[in-house]
């Protein structure tokens, strides 16, 4: 046979092994993500969008909760089950990523920002600080002192505060955002942490 048959033929084969290991973890991870949010939210409406085959699911969870009334997640996950794009990925700076937002039915006080990574392209706010929270160094940006508070109450009552890149109350949208890194935390204790801090 010829070498270069032979080497196609191998290239096939572990691509194709990678095509379901890969699947099988992303489908093991949006699985696991979606039963922790279920179990911290309890919804009595839920909804759940693919995207992209494996690499994602938009979940729309409704609640019968006297402060929120739904929340809106975004799974989106690497490429694993892809030999060729997967390492590219990772050299574009791609992580697998839990986006959250969850709408209160009060109206929003103003903006805040928390965040542990550098806060950019955010439109003039009044005050800006950094604090430091179990051992972290955050960044807050807020015009409404009563919002920041909170999300700092939030975020500093987490196991592991560094598990969240991003913490916002988004006036536009009335809604608070988060963004998270997925095994770098439990996206269930932010939840809990949300449902039971007013």
């Amino acid at each position: 046979m010829n070498a270069g048959v032979t080497l196609l033929i191998i290239l096939g084969l572990v691509a194709s092994l990678q095509y379901w290991r890969g699947r099988r973890l992303n489908l093991t991870l949006i699985r696991e993500l979606s039963r922790q949010m279920e179990e911290a939210l309890q919804p009595v409406n839920k909804n759940y969008t693919w995207i992209g085959g494996y690499v994602g699911v938009v979940a729309e969870y409704d609640l019968k909760h006297e402060i929120y009334e739904k929340v809106k997640g975004t799974i989106s996950l690497l490429p694993h089950h892809s030999l060729l794009y997967f390492p590219i990925s990772l050299l574009l700076g791609r992580r697998d990523r839990v986006y959250l937002l969850i709408y209160p039915k009060r109206k929003l006080k103003g903006k805040a920002h928390i965040a542990i990574v550098k806060i950019k392209d955010i439109s003039k706010v009044s005050f800006k600080d950094e604090i430091e929270l179990k051992g972290v160094v955050v960044q807050r940006r807020y015009d409404s002192k009563e919002e920041i508070e909170f999300l700092t109450k939030i975020m500093s009552q987490l196991e592991d505060p560094s598990s969240v890149e991003l913490l916002a109350a988004n006036v536009e949208e009335n809604a608070y955002y988060a963004r998270l890194r997925i095994g770098r935390g439990d996206i269930s204790e932010l939840l809990r942490r949300f449902i039971v801090t007013a």
